[in-house]
């Protein structure tokens, strides 16, 4: 203490949480059961450092590049995923849920994230091959209606309702908008609660 006042000492904040681990719990976060078996850099990862941005590191992808206090460090990861793949060809709209199996693959550029569990309500959003990875990409939740279904159809107008069927030209929930044809001729409505389309 120097005439009655503290001489306060700064010293630069470091983090010193390892890269690596950083990079690992990076891809934890989007891949709970992901087994990282190694990581590969062209440069070591400093020990210490003030901050570190995931800016370029792709997690569908096997490489990419950390930003650790504004120098790129360019990595590789070798890793085991487990994913759900198809047992057979899977048809649009087939459910997907009976008919896939989890097996651990080699981690590898992922288009579209490979799905960690299968809702029962899951269907197919275009056709699936045997042994494909089960992707965000290729699935859907089965919505209320489905382009192609036959659906009732009822039209309301002064006091007057008209119920016809009809075929809806696209997927919809309850109270979405969907586009109906009948008797060749396209009507736009709404799904109500029960899954008939109401056309005022």
């Amino acid at each position: 203490m120097k005439n009655g006042k503290w001489l306060l000492l700064f010293l630069p904040f470091f983090l010193f949480a390892d890269a690596k681990n950083e990079l690992i719990k990076f891809y934890k976060k989007h891949y709970p059961n992901i087994k990282i078996i190694s990581i590969y850099t062209q440069k070591p990862f400093p020990k210490k450092y003030k901050k570190i941005s995931f800016k370029f590191a792709n997690y569908k992808s096997q490489s990419g590049n950390l930003i650790i206090d504004n120098k790129y460090y360019f990595y590789r990861i070798k890793a085991k995923l487990k994913v759900y793949t198809a047992n057979r060809v899977i048809k649009k709209n087939e459910p997907v849920f009976s008919n896939v199996s989890q097996k651990e693959i080699n981690f590898r550029n992922f288009y579209s994230p490979p799905l960690i569990k299968i809702d029962k309500n899951l269907i197919a959003s275009k056709v699936i091959s045997k042994n494909a990875v089960i992707t965000k990409n290729n699935t859907k939740i089965k919505p209320d209606i489905l382009k192609g279904d036959s659906i009732n159809v009822v039209f309301k107008g002064n006091g007057i309702e008209i119920y016809s069927k009809g075929k809806a030209l696209n997927d919809a929930n309850i109270n979405d908008k969907i586009k109906v044809e009948i008797n060749h001729k396209i009507y736009e409505g709404v799904v109500d609660k029960n899954n008939i389309v109401e056309i005022k």
